[in-house]
């Protein structure tokens, strides 16, 4: 399963006139991968040139050709070393002349804000995913922001870290008493059911999901995959992902095509072959795929128990919900105290 990088997305820029023709790009997005937050804690280990190369590939296949993908970080010393080498060896006029190229690409860039919650987060249980959709379609981008990171940073955490199962178990906590906070002051009174019932779901998606040796999380449905965006939200089948889960030889294959040589078009012939023999082969191939995750879901998720840790932080205000985290993290020195503190610090809560 490809990993999830959305926690380094930095933005997205316009670009309205770099190149031309089939070359034309129109967009520049973001990732910075630092190995510590802007508080000094360390949130990830210096990546390996290996490491940093299958990250930029991985990121680079969810884009199109119109789309530059820059990225930053010291994360990825081990790469800019390598490449800090290859420009001591250039000439002059090589480095004068990508001095001059690249300053004529940051005058074309017109910014724009977009923060990384700004990006909706789905579990892949369309039902719950458009119930949270749909529940925050009118909100500001801030408090859209803030109910994204929920899942995002709460409940469906790419990797656990350092945590335990125990720790884990009450970051999902903490995550519904910010739902129940978000549902109270954020969310439309005829929507606030709907998405209570929505984020709960997901947090006993994430309840029941599994770490491999390694920490990373596997929470067993279908990658999601949508159109449109809020009451408007359209599920999709990634057909990749169907790949993955239904045909490992072929999708082993696919992992191997370097989508750098011409812009992913070998890559894309590949998948629509493959999904059309597949198809001929079994023609519920589609249906059956879905199936497991609704199979999963029915085994493992409607019966989940939340974790209950966070049950006493108030959520009727920002000030009662700070005073009562403030509270918990005092009555229990050393528990969760990065995450807690993340969220005592984040922008949201001093607005």
């Amino acid at each position: 399963m490809m990993t999830d990088y959305s926690r380094f997305y930095r933005g997205t820029t316009s670009i309205p006139t770099y190149g031309n023709g089939a070359d034309k790009k129109d967009t520049l997005v973001k990732y910075e991968f630092n190995t510590t937050d802007e508080h000094g804690n360390k949130v990830m280990d210096q990546m390996s040139r290996e490491e940093t190369l299958q990250a930029m590939k991985d990121i680079r296949s969810q884009y199109g050709e119109s789309v530059i993908v820059e990225f930053s970080g010291d994360g990825m010393a081990a790469l800019f070393e390598n490449r800090k080498g290859q420009a001591e060896s250039m000439t002059p006029e090589q480095k004068e002349a990508i001095e001059a190229r690249n300053a004529a690409f940051q005058k074309e860039i017109k910014h724009y804000d977009r923060s990384v919650n700004d990006l909706p987060a789905y579990s892949g249980m369309y039902a719950a995913d458009k119930a949270v959709a749909s529940a925050i379609e009118h909100c500001g981008k801030e408090e859209q922001g803030f109910v994204y990171d929920i899942i995002r940073q709460n409940f469906l955490i790419e990797n656990r870290g350092s945590m335990t199962e125990t720790e884990r178990q009450a970051d999902i906590s903490l995550g519904m008493k910010k739902a129940e906070y978000a549902a109270e002051n954020l969310i439309p009174e005829s929507s606030r059911k709907s998405f209570l019932e929505a984020m709960e779901s997901i947090a006993k998606l994430a309840g029941a999901g599994k770490a491999d040796q390694n920490g990373n999380m596997d929470y067993g449905v279908a990658k999601a995959r949508y159109l449109g965006h809020g009451s408007s939200l359209v599920y999709t089948t990634s057909a990749v992902d169907m790949m993955r889960t239904m045909d490992k030889e072929a999708y082993d294959g696919y992992q191997k095509i370097d989508r750098n040589e011409d812009g992913g078009l070998a890559a894309l012939k590949y998948l629509t072959k493959w999904y059309a023999g597949a198809v001929r082969k079994n023609p519920s191939m589609v249906k059956d795929y879905e199936k497991q995750s609704e199979e999963y879901i029915t085994k493992n998720v409607k019966g989940q128990k939340l974790d209950k840790t966070f049950a006493g932080i108030k959520t009727g205000s920002k000030a009662a919900f700070l005073e009562s985290l403030k509270a918990f993290r005092d009555n229990n020195p050393g528990f969760l105290s990065s995450i807690i503190d993340r969220e005592l610090t984040a922008k949201f809560w001093r607005g």
